[in-house]
Parts: structure tokens; sequence; C-alpha cells
């Protein structure tokens, strides 16, 4: 009969405890599981958002950078820029030193041409106005020796076949839409103001 108290049925606690550990495991790894896959999809979701602001964040600058652009200008209103340097092109005529006199007024220098590429463009610019204009180039000091407004010696030039000639004394050059030619310096023609222009910065 005493054997008969070792046994166990079944709905005991022992029993139970011996079939419930594997379901427990079970429970523990999926809950890991779930767990793992949540925090998975919460990285995900957070990268993704990430993207997204960083992405957002780089218009916003690209939108200031444009704003930026828009409101820098390399010139002053009315003034034509090219390459480093700011244009004036008068809408009087006058002589050739009120027009020194003119553009000084402007914080600027009758036009010293540096290159063939600065010619064209003031070529160009004499085709539209229809009509001569003053550079900043005199011999008045000395005859034939033709200096700039800054006084720098004449090196490269743009004369016309047969000029300058000093026809009736001639001191001073004007630009046409063929070269440069030497005339009075008491005749009226437009003139170009030129001076540096300013660098635009960006972010």
């Amino acid at each position: 009969m005493e054997e008969m108290g070792d046994f166990k049925e079944p709905g005991s606690p022992g029993c139970l405890t011996r079939v419930s550990l594997p379901l427990v495991l079970l429970l523990v790894s999926l809950g890991i599981f779930v767990l793992l896959v949540t925090t998975q999809v919460q990285v995900a979701l957070s990268q993704k958002q990430l993207q997204s602001e960083l992405k957002e964040i780089q218009e916003q600058l690209a939108w200031m950078n444009a704003s930026l652009a828009s409101l820098c200008r390399p010139c002053s209103q009315n003034w034509e820029p090219f390459q480093n340097s700011c244009y004036l092109l008068s809408r009087t005529q006058t002589n050739w030193h009120a027009s020194v006199s003119a553009c000084q007024d402007q914080g600027a220098h009758l036009v010293i041409v540096n290159s063939g590429e600065e010619q064209r463009f003031l070529q160009y610019w004499s085709v539209r106005k229809d009509g001569r204009t003053w550079i900043g180039l005199s011999d008045h000091h000395n005859e034939d020796a033709w200096h700039w407004v800054d006084n720098s010696p004449l090196q490269l030039s743009f004369w016309v076949k047969g000029e300058p000639n000093n026809a009736g004394d001639e001191d001073c050059a004007e630009l046409s839409t063929t070269g440069w030619n030497d005339i009075k310096c008491d005749a009226e023609n437009y003139w170009v103001c030129e001076k540096p222009s300013v660098p635009c910065t960006s972010l």
C-alpha cells in the first residue's frame, strides 16, 4: 500500500512542471523574436526618418543658396558684368576729359582694354549703341607715348589700320566697331566706365 502512495497522477504539480517547461521556453523564444523584429522595424523606421530629415535639410540649404545667389549682385544696377569687371555705358555724350571725371565720380575709371575678349565685348556694345565710345587711352602728356588712365603704358592694341595718325593733334582714343582711332580730346562721344566686380559667396 505504501508503493501506491508514491504514485502521482498526471494532473499533479510535478507532472505540470515537466510538461510546461518546453512551452515556457517556446514562449520566451517567441517573445525574444518579437522583440528583435520590433527593434529592427524601429531602427529601419528611424533610418528612413533620418534620411527624410537629411533630404529636407539639403533642400533647405539649396533653396537658401539659390536665394542668396538671386540677391547677390556682382555689379551695381545698370552695370554690365564681364569676367572680373563691371561696365557702365553712358547714355549721353561728352569730351574725353569729362568722361574721365564722370567715371571717377562713379568710383570707376574710363575703360582699360586688357584682352581680345574684352575688346570684342566692348565692340558689341558699340554695335548696340551705334556710336563711338571713349576708352581710357591718350598721349596728351607725351606725343606718341600712349598711356592708360592708370598711367600704365599701352602694350596690347587694336588700332584700325593707319591709326593712330595724329591728324590735327588727335591725342585721345575712341572705340568703334572696327577698332581704335585717335581723335581730338574735345570731340563728344559716349564713354565706358570700368570697375572691379564684387564676388558672391555661398553656403
